[in-house]
């Protein structure tokens, strides 16, 4: 058996390893992040410096934006420095137009009126814009620096889309060597933001600055290359910024560079490897401020220099600004992410994450198990644990060897957490026997209605015992509307039959949208999803069954009336937030898997309001929020619900009044929800 308990872990474990789900990745991502915390930080080469626009600067020169005539002094003060290159981390995508300029233009469209402007006038006249355009100002100093390295932004899409825009200054600014990988999935952008023409005449090279952002929101990867264009159009492969940068410091003709797209990047006689996308792993430095940064405003005044010979960047550095990332130490300018990658690529110390290490994960997993399995059935506890531990313990002190000395990512997730579940399962199989453990939790819960609380407390025993935790979840109540005139006009078998078929029909949808039915309370109907097994999209599948409820409703109406029967409406409420669940009861005798709190209580409560406004539906503002990334608005009022098990459904929402709750002083919200195939419920008797 526990060859068998090996095999069924270590086949999944391996799979994963090639094949990592979503979930795996967040996780290895985050051992990976945490890596590079226990490396510490490092010291950055000589080769970059930092000119911030940091507050200070923003106290004393203005607030951001500056006007393209202050930039343009700041630019000409590092130049005098005779920096060997510098990369200005800023966008002049859009023009900016002086005073001077457009009163310029005003006297040129009056005297052109006047048709008193000749040609000598004309070319006064033209002369004077170009001394007052901030932007040919600019331009003229990039272009005098002649070592000056702008950002083109860029603007993402599918490569399939039709509508790609493809400037003829990007042919300039793009790879001129390239040969094409099988294998490749290169990031498109349909159309980039390049800087006015001003000041792209200036520039001595452009690089993109779109950053490839991991599914947490960090930043660990950098694309060295966008692929622009259409398979129908010209197809260009623009380098990024950092990238060249570093190929002007280093001083290499951009014939001199290569791309193996979907492979590496060479750059003279230096491979970067990348992934089929062209990414490299980015070596991060540490926290903020880790280069040499110095003040936008101190270069102005002529306190600082040290520019000589360096790679200066020109960026935001002040807080507040929107050019932040976050890394796997930090928050960090933007400026400092790209000095991070010309730092890397001038010392040659990329990340790198191989694809034979992958096999040599895989192999410590199956050699692991066979460890356990030979291990565990004949040493005692302690000494297996122990084992255990310390395999475990070598295995996390080689990955971060090879992370520190050979800057090399092995996988820690999915083989540590392999050998962990292993060990654990093995002992558990050997003192508890799996057949006995079922009849006594199935024993214990027999009460229990429905078969998902039984199957969730065998998989977590835990849950069996009194008491209970916090969670999250949407809670349904529904009622029949003048259930007491109702009975009065019926036998009590009728009373039953009736109430059964409804009852059953409704437990039917709760069930179809993996919901938890708690109770009945006579005609009163008590669910909730979230618990016992965690559903990040409760509010959605508890909105979904309250529309299938009012549906089905609908449909059993119909039906009654055939029959000659009166028919029976319903209201329902919802609410979504913390309660407590668990077992609640007498031990031994009679426990009952429910929930509790004042998100119950708010529930019963709107329920309950239905019958006050003559509704069949009405939400709280919880539910509301929680179902925001659900809807879209088709017009005012009409929403359409994705729902989570394929398709859509149209709606009707909108907001009732704000309601106390008893022993609340905070007032909530409450939305009608409603279909016209509902009809008009009766009215309150």
């Amino acid at each position: 058996m526990y060859w068998i308990i090996a095999l069924l872990i270590v086949l999944p474990a391996c799979f994963a390893v090639f094949q990592p789900p979503l979930i795996v990745q967040f996780l290895e991502n985050k051992t990976y992040d945490f890596r590079f915390i226990m490396r510490g930080e490092r010291d950055p080469g000589p080769e970059v410096v930092i000119v911030g626009i940091d507050e200070q600067s923003l106290e004393h020169i203005g607030r951001w934006p500056w006007p393209r005539a202050t930039l343009s002094k700041l630019l000409q003060k590092m130049a005098e420095q005779e920096p060997a290159v510098i990369g200005v981390d800023i966008l002049f995508s859009e023009p900016e137009l002086s005073q001077g300029e457009v009163s310029l233009r005003q006297i040129q469209d009056v005297l052109q009126q006047k048709q008193i402007l000749d040609a000598d006038l004309q070319g006064v006249i033209q002369r004077l814009q170009s001394e007052a355009s901030p932007d040919q100002q600019l331009g003229r100093v990039l272009l005098d620096y002649a070592h000056a390295v702008l950002p083109i932004g860029m603007l993402m899409d599918h490569p399939e889309d039709k509508t790609h825009v493809l400037q003829d200054a990007l042919f300039d600014f793009s790879f001129m060597m390239v040969k094409e990988e099988a294998y490749q999935r290169p990031f498109w952008a349909r159309q980039s933001l390049l800087p006015v023409d001003d000041v792209l005449d200036g520039v001595a090279s452009l690089g993109h600055v779109f950053t490839s952002y991991d599914q947490d929101g960090v930043i660990r990867w950098e694309p060295l290359y966008v692929k622009m264009g259409s398979a129908e159009a010209d197809e260009l492969y623009i380098p990024s910024f950092g990238l060249e940068v570093a190929r002007h410091y280093i001083g290499l003709d951009k014939q001199n560079m290569q791309l193996l797209a979907g492979s590496a990047v060479v750059l003279d006689d230096y491979v970067m490897s990348t992934d089929i996308t062209g990414r490299v792993l980015i070596n991060f430095l540490g926290h903020a401020r880790t280069f040499k940064t110095i003040s936008a405003y101190d270069v102005m005044q002529g306190k600082e220099h040290i520019l000589k010979d360096k790679i200066v960047m020109l960026g935001m550095t002040a807080l507040g600004t929107t050019d932040i990332h976050v890394t796997p130490f930090s928050r960090i300018p933007g400026v400092e992410k790209q000095a991070a990658v010309i730092e890397n690529i001038l010392h040659r110390n990329f990340m790198v994450k191989e694809e034979f290490t992958k096999i040599f994960t895989a192999a410590f997993i199956v050699l692991g198990a066979i460890f356990l399995v030979l291990l565990l059935p004949r040493t005692k506890a302690w000494v297996s644990a122990v084992c255990s531990v310390l395999l475990l313990i070598v295995y996390m002190v080689g990955t971060q060897y090879l992370f520190v000395y050979q800057r090399l990512w092995v996988d820690l997730m999915v083989p540590s957490g392999a050998i962990l579940f292993l060990y654990t399962t093995m002992i558990g199989y050997r003192f508890f026997k799996e057949e006995a453990h079922s009849r006594k939790i199935r024993s214990m819960f027999s009460s229990y209605t429905t078969k998902k609380v039984v199957d969730e407390l065998l998989e977590h025993p835990e849950l069996a015992l009194l008491g209970g935790t916090n969670r999250e979840v949407t809670v349904m109540f529904s009622d029949v509307r003048s259930f007491t005139t109702f009975c009065e006009s019926r036998t009590p078998e009728e009373v039953i039959a009736s109430l059964n078929e409804f009852l059953s029909e409704m437990t039917d949808v709760i069930f179809a949208w993996d919901g938890t039915l708690d109770k009945f309370v006579g005609d009163e109907i008590m669910a909730f999803w979230g618990a016992p097994a965690v559903q990040e999209d409760h509010a959605a599948l508890a909105f979904c069954c309250s529309l299938g409820m009012m549906d089905k409703i609908t449909e059993m109406k119909k039906d009654w009336v055939s029959r000659g029967l009166e028919p029976m409406d319903i209201g329902v409420g919802l609410n979504s937030g913390n309660v407590v669940v668990g077992n609640i009861g007498c031990e031994g005798k009679k426990m009952d898997y429910t929930i509790i709190g004042d998100t119950v209580n708010l529930g019963a409560r709107v329920e309950a309001i239905t019958r006050e406004y003559n509704d069949y539906l009405i939400i709280t503002e919880f539910t509301w929020e929680r179902l925001q990334p659900y809807l879209t608005e088709d017009t005012n009022g009409t929403y359409s619900i994705i729902l989570p098990q394929g398709g859509f459904e149209q709606v009707h929402v909108r907001p009732l009044e704000e309601v106390k709750v008893k022993g609340k002083d905070k007032l909530v919200m409450i939305y009608e929800v409603a279909k016209e195939s509902w009809g008009t419920p009766k009215p309150k008797t």
